[in-house]
């Protein structure tokens, strides 16, 4: 026998011992989701620049912070900016502008 063909059924020897548990069908397709506040204010902020294509008002809100990560910001601060995602939407959907912002043309 070749090494190719011994090392095959060394692995099929080990694999039919030690077997994977069985996972729920739901589980491969649908892991479970965190649901911590921090996690969900973080969904809540991609969602919106998903939507949007406003992915570049979470950067330069990590830079005002002088962070890399969303998920290196404080609970008030993910507040903060899921707050001004939310103001950017009504400010979009009603064509005005927040006080800190160029005017909606």
């Amino acid at each position: 026998m070749d090494a190719i063909t011994l090392l095959r059924e060394e692995l099929t020897a080990m694999l039919a011992d030690s077997p994977l548990p069985p996972s729920a069908p739901g589980e491969l397709m649908h892991p479970p989701v965190d649901m911590s506040p921090a996690a969900r204010k973080m969904r809540a902020i991609v969602r919106i620049a998903d939507m949007y294509g406003w992915h570049s008002a979470i950067t330069h809100f990590l830079d005002m912070k002088g962070t890399s990560y969303l998920t290196d910001l404080t609970l008030p601060q993910l507040d903060d900016l899921l707050g001004r995602m939310h103001g950017y939407v009504d400010a979009a959907e009603t064509g005005s502008s927040l006080p800190d912002c160029l005017p909606a043309c």
